[in-house]
């Protein structure tokens, strides 16, 4: 079984082609257990995402480089290598409904959407997917550090058997432009 067989390399024009640094300051998470599916192409891009009737995904909005996004490569002793998605995200409300919120997120299993700054059409990427990503243990608040205000660490679960098996995925729906992807997602959002 040929597993591993690399398909194409990767070519960039340093004058044309600077990759975008960073994260747009937005994620959008998704309570995992809502999601009924999510449909990818052939190149493995989601090209739909099904939540149940009713529920919507939520977004946490911040400033600068406020949302981190980062994976590993996990070796197991046996089995082919996974990935562990990671994510963190500031929030800034201080309110008992957004506290009460907190709470709910470190009982919780999300899938997170993540934009990177280069805002075309590969710039929207879903973390999680297979097997969700949850609250790492620890200080998320500290009144002398980051304002006081909360700071949310979301990663695989540790569980060896938890991990996933791809690296974040695309998001790339029909139209396959930056501009109906991010259409795509506010119509998932609550009303305001």
């Amino acid at each position: 079984m040929a597993c591993g067989l690399i398909t194409q390399g990767a070519d960039v024009d340093i004058c044309d082609d600077i990759p975008p640094g960073g994260t747009r300051p937005r994620m959008l998470l998704i309570n995992i257990d809502e999601i009924t599916s999510m449909t990818e192409d052939t190149d493995g891009n989601i090209t739909a995402i099904t939540l149940v009737v009713g529920a919507f995904i939520y977004a946490f909005t911040g400033f600068r480089n406020d949302v981190k996004k980062s994976e590993e490569v996990i070796k197991p002793e046996i089995g082919l290598p996974k990935f562990k998605h990671n994510a963190g995200f500031v929030v800034y409300e201080n309110t008992q409904l957004q506290k009460n919120n907190i709470e709910n997120i470190t009982r919780g299993r999300f899938v997170a959407i993540v934009e990177n700054k280069g805002k075309s059409v590969d710039s929207i990427e879903v973390v999680g997917k297979e097997v969700g990503i949850e609250i790492v243990a620890g200080p998320i608040r500290n009144a002398h550090e980051n304002g006081g205000f909360f700071v949310i660490s979301l990663s695989t679960p540790d569980d060896q058997g938890e991990l996933e098996g791809k690296l974040p995925q695309t998001l790339l729906v029909a139209g396959a432009s930056y501009a109906s992807n991010i259409a795509y997602l506010e119509a998932l959002l609550p009303a305001s």
